[in-house]
């Protein structure tokens, strides 16, 4: 057996469908590092069935895909089929030879195939590892795994040992039937403990079965009982319900003719309602319009009032205006005189508070510097002394800065206040005439305003008189129209209508009807009595023909069809059926369609009487009396109808033609009024925009006023300030001469310095008595200020207080053309006046009218709403009957069928089997229900029962018995699967131990082939236990002593390594082996060593080596290539003797 064929397709570097031809003996592999010698290696382990993406050198199973070039496009399956030879039939299959494949998508999925059929994995793993092959089997070999083998622990060895000698699969066989092994101890146990509680529970159950027998006895006696008791109750139920049922069928009869009644005097009750109504409203809109002209009378009268008042007060205040404005004038010239003086007195005030202030500031200054020079020497003294000389020269330079600067501002401040002055003057008198204009603007607009009241009112009582048309138009129409239902028809239609095809002749023609009863068929016809006999088909053309010329009023009746059975009349009529007084000629369909209800009476009251009786049938009398449960419709006599339809129409074509003069009245007054309204608004306009002028004048005026004022009091503060400067100017001008002369005298002799020191002392004690002097002085021309400026204020306020006087006193000017329009507006308020008293007269007169129609209007209503309260009560009684009735009604089904829901639920029986159920036989002396009260007492007692303890018991006894079966099976099977894995253990220990000597003989002979002179060799841990024993490779070569193998140089390794995988190779030889630069790191010495352990396996095994090696290359059979270009696919040559083939 070996590997025949190896095909790539997508498989890491192999882009393209890539075959390799493989033979018995040595091959080996070569070509460049990165064209992909190792994936021909992952592709065989691959697929064996390999899982560890370490041992592919990947992250992740998916990455061995072709994932792309720059050229190429990624592949999305990876798939490697290989074939083995299996000639000698190592794997269990009859075929010579055997394909298996793997393919993996890029969505993770793999699929498995063996000779091209889908399977598992492990279908996979079992087949190769029956032929000494598979995932687990060391035949695929890498450089970096013999450094791991040498270096692995003896645990590792031993497994390496036992996937050769196959003992793996008995290892797994034992692993999978010792947990079987487990789980089968675990079932006993858990049996066990099932088995227990059965039998726990099964003691009580036989208590539990005994009980239940006696209960089952009781509660049949007590069922047989109840279905007595239930059927009795149940027949009683019924009795009820028929009783009820027929009382509910009486209530309902007279609930319907109670109702019948109320609905004719509901449709009554509308109309008076209506009626009523219009009268109330009617009465309302009077009563408003008179209020509403009585408010407007009461205005008019008050403009009149007002502007007789104000003519009588124009001319009273002319006369006394010239007095009272002398008296004001020689107020002012007083006034502007004291606020001369007044202002004279502040000025001065304020000067000498200031100059008494600049005078106590500076003895302040003085005397605190004496009194500094007192305790200085006497260089400090004419130190100081200078400092002051140079502060007083400093002030002064100051203060004649300030004095030019206020100079220059009085100036400017003078020139503003008598601008600010003139536009005073100028503001005033603007106001004065816009004043004049505004009240002229005023008058205008309240008799503007009058006008249009008085034109709202005369537009208000129009409008209420074109409603009042408008009513009365409309109660005419319909008068006209319930008339014209009643029985007239317009002759001009009724000729049209005869006319159409399919019209017939007239119903009395038709029921060829008597002399004698002509009123009386005429009453029972009604709205049918002129109407015409239409066929089937040409009723709906002759309907459709007359509404699509708008003709109505026009009455069909069907005839040609058969009609309806004649009605069966009760024998207690008090008259004949009309229909059988009718000519021999009548047609019997239309009369039985149209009058088989109506019975001929002697008189109206036998007829009512008749008719209270059946509420169903109508009655009529000779005279034409017509009488239904409904009420009484009299005859109107001989033409009655006709007449009052032709005064109808007459009265109807009188209110549209009012109607037509009161909408003309109204539309004009609407027209006038919205004139006057106009009129209104422009003279509002007018007014307020006056009044807006004036008021940014009076704004502008108060602004100057104000800046006139401040102007004034900064001139005063400007000229006080000044002569304060002034003052101070002096001062400081004595301070330097006497400075200078004690600086001279502190400067000269001793003796002039001494009389220096005492002229100190005496002028510190005269400036103390002089500050003294000039506080006194400062705190009096202070009080004097506040006093003046108190007065002046004082006089100012009552100035403009005399000004405005003044200026309404010059303003009070008769204007002649005020007078006149004033008598016009008085004028046309008095005539406004009496045209609406003329108005309220004629709407009181129509509010009595009025009030004496609604109050019998209302009268008529009352009366028939008190019926309809009779009526409408004693419907409520009826419903209320039913209404009970239906409660007990349905309060009994709801019993019923509790009942029978309790049979049904508690008893398990129908109601026929409770009413059919015999007596049950009970104690003498003792009712039925008592002894059934003692039985279920006798349950409730017993309390609650097990019914199915007997056949629970009897299941519990049978599960008893099968589980001892199962235990029996479970134990046997344990004792089994014991067996199996003794047999297992001693199978595994005979295959390792002979693996073992096999393998460690010939690891001391390849060991002695790679290290002449040397010596190697395999021990176990633990001799005695060869199910768990490690095993230790020890590796000595010549002339070395080493007691760890880690001291051996990387070559020495290597070669120690191969020396135990060889061992094994040969041991328990595999089909093939693959190589994977195995010997990179042996030198040429080492190498040829290793080339001849590969001669021991020529003959017994496949080899296939990937080396960068020359003499590994000699040394081959077959030799491929590995080839690829940048940005392609690997590529592979093959060359076996001379042959070349790609």
């Amino acid at each position: 057996m070996f590997l025949k064929t190896l095909r790539i397709h997508g498989f890491k570097s192999f882009a393209d469908r890539t075959r390799l031809e493989l033979e018995p003996g040595v091959t080996v592999i070569v070509g460049p590092n990165g064209s992909g010698k190792s994936n021909v290696v992952d592709a065989i382990s691959w697929v064996l069935g390999t899982q560890a993406t370490k041992h592919l050198r990947t992250d992740k199973m998916e990455e061995v895909i072709f994932a792309g070039t720059t050229t190429r496009p990624a592949h999305r399956v990876a798939e490697v089929v290989l074939t083995f030879d299996n000639s000698e039939r190592r794997l269990p299959l009859d075929l010579s030879e055997v394909t298996i494949g793997r393919r993996l998508h890029n969505d993770g999925t793999s699929e498995y195939e063996i000779n091209g059929t889908p399977c598992r994995l492990l279908d996979i793993s079992e087949l190769l590892s029956d032929g000494g092959v598979g995932r687990h089997q060391h035949v695929i070999i890498n450089q970096g795994q013999v450094a791991s083998i040498l270096n692995a622990g003896p645990d590792e060895h031993r497994a390496i040992i036992e996937e050769a000698a196959g003992v793996l699969k008995h290892r797994n066989r034992r692993r999978r039937a010792a947990r079987r092994l487990e789980r089968t101890h675990v079932d006993v146990q858990r049996l066990e403990d099932i088995h227990k509680e059965l039998l726990r529970q099964m003691r009580p159950l036989k208590r539990q079965a005994n009980a239940a027998a006696r209960y089952d006895d009781v509660r049949t006696t007590a069922r047989g009982l109840r279905l007595y008791l239930g059927g009795r109750e149940l027949a009683e139920i019924e009795d009820r319900l028929t009783e009820a049922r027929a009382q509910e069928g009486t209530a309902a009869i007279r609930e319907e003719r109670d109702t019948v009644a109320l609905q004719e005097l509901e449709s009554r009750l509308e109309s008076l309602e209506t009626a009523a109504g219009e009268s109330g409203r009617a009465l309302q809109r009077d009563t408003a319009a008179a209020a509403r002209l009585e408010t407007t009378s009461e205005r008019l009268q008050r403009i009149a009032q007002v502007a007789h008042e104000r003519h009588r007060s124009l001319t009273s205040g002319a006369e006394q205006a010239g007095e009272r404005h002398d008296d004001l004038l020689a107020e002012a010239s007083g006034i502007v005189e004291d606020l001369a003086a007044a202002a004279a007195e502040e000025e001065q005030a304020g000067a000498t508070a200031g100059r008494a202030e600049i005078a106590l500031q500076a003895l302040e200054d003085e005397e605190r510097s004496l009194a500094e020079q007192e305790t200085l020497p006497v260089e400090g003294v004419i130190a100081t002394l200078r400092g002051d000389l140079q502060a007083l020269e400093a002030a002064g330079a100051r203060d004649g800065r300030e004095m030019t600067a206020t100079a220059h501002r009085l100036e400017i401040v003078t020139e503003s206040v008598e601008r600010d002055g003139t536009a005073v003057e100028e503001l005033r008198e603007e106001i004065r005439r816009m004043d004049k204009e505004a009240g002229a603007q005023q008058e205008a607009y309240e008799a503007a305003r009058s006008i249009r009241e008085v034109a709202e009112s005369e537009w208000q009582r129009l409008e209420m008189d074109l409603a009042d048309q408008t009513r009365l138009v409309s109660a005419a129409r319909a008068r006209v129209e319930a008339l014209e239902q009643a029985g007239v028809v317009n002759p001009d239609v009724l000729a049209e209508a005869a006319r159409l095809e399919g019209v017939g002749e007239a119903v009395a023609t038709v029921l060829d009807i008597p002399d004698h009863l002509a009123d009386a068929v005429g009453a029972a016809l009604g709205p049918w009595a002129e109407a015409l006999v239409a066929t089937p088909g040409g009723l709906a053309d002759a309907v459709a023909e007359l509404k699509s010329r708008q003709l109505g009023g026009m009455p069909f009746v069907v005839g040609g069809v058969k009609g309806s059975d004649a009605r069966v009349l009760p024998s207690d009529i008090p008259g004949r059926p009309i229909i059988e007084l009718l000519g021999p000629a009548a047609d019997a369909v239309v009369a039985r369609r149209l009058l088989s209800d109506v019975v001929l009476a002697d008189s109206w009251s036998a007829a009512w009487s008749f008719v209270q009786a059946h509420p169903q049938l109508r009655a009529v009398t000779a005279e034409g009396d017509l009488v239904t449960i409904a009420g009484i419709r009299i005859s109107a006599g001989e033409d009655g109808l006709g007449v009052t339809l032709a005064r109808a129409r007459e009265d109807l074509s009188q209110a549209e033609t009012g109607l037509a003069r009161a909408t003309s009245r109204e539309t004009s007054a609407r027209r006038s009024l919205h004139d006057h309204r106009e009129d209104e608004r422009s003279q509002l306009e007018a007014l307020e925009a006056v009044e807006v002028r004036m008021s940014g004048a009076v704004e502008t005026l108060d602004r100057a006023e104000r800046s006139v004022t401040e102007g004034e009091a900064e001139l005063i503060r400007l000229q006080d300030r000044r002569s304060a400067l002034e003052e101070g100017e002096l001062h400081r001008t004595e301070r330097l001469v006497e400075l200078r002369g004690r600086l001279d005298d502190l400067e000269g002799e001793e003796a002039a310095r001494q009389a220096a020191w005492e002229a100190l002392s005496r002028r510190r004690q005269e400036i103390a008595d002089r500050r003294e002097q000039s506080r006194r002085l400062r705190e009096q021309s202070a009080a004097a200020l506040g006093a003046a400026t108190e007065r002046r204020k004082l006089l100012e306020t009552r100035r403009v207080a005399v000004e405005r006087e003044l200026e309404q006193a010059i303003g009070f000017h008769v204007d002649p053309a005020d007078m006149v329009r004033l008598e016009r507006v008085e004028s046309a308020a008095r005539a406004a006046l009496d045209h609406v008293s003329a108005h309220i007269t004629i709407l009181r007169a129509r509010q009595a009218e009025l009030r004496q129609t609604s109050g019998e209007a209302v009268r008529r209503l009352d009366e028939a709403r008190q019926n309809a309260s009779n009526l409408s009560k004693q419907i409520a009684g009826s419903k209320e009957t039913r209404s009970n009735l239906a409660v007990e009604i349905e309060g009994l089904r709801v019993r019923r069928e509790s009942v029978a829901e309790g049979l049904r639920r508690d008893l398990d029986a129908s109601v026929e089997q409770a009413i059919a159920a015999p007596p049950v036989e009970v104690p003498e002396n003792t009712a039925p229900i008592a002894h059934l009260e003692s039985l279920e007492a006798d349950l409730r007692r017993m309390g609650p029962v097990n019914p199915l303890a007997a056949q629970e018991y009897e299941d519990l006894s049978e599960r008893a018995s099968f589980l001892d079966g199962q235990l029996s099976d479970l134990r046997e099977s344990a004792h089994e699967l014991e067996k199996v894995i003794k047999a297992l253990d001693d199978e595994m220990a005979t295959l390792f131990a002979d693996a073992f000597q096999d393998i460690s003989a010939l690891y001391a002979e390849n060991f002695s082939l790679l290290f002449p002179g040397g010596r190697g060799q395999l021990s176990l841990s633990d001799p005695g236990d060869h199910l768990n024993t490690g095993v230790e490779i020890e590796a000595q070569p010549l002339g070395k002593k080493v007691s760890r193998l880690s001291l051996l140089s990387g070559g020495e390794r290597s070669l120690a390594a191969l020396a135990f995988l060889f061992a094994v190779f040969r041991a328990r030889p595999s089909p093939f082996y693959v190589l994977d630069e195995v010997e990179a790191a042996l030198d040429d010495a080492n190498l040829h060593r290793f080339l001849r352990l590969v001669e021991l396996l020529r003959d017994s095994a496949q080899v296939i080596i990937v080396t960068h090696q020359q003499q590994t290359m000699e040394g081959a059979d077959t030799l491929y290539g590995i080839t690829m270009e940048p940005g392609g696919s690997t590529q592979v040559v093959a060359k076996r003797l001379s042959n070349v083939t790609v």
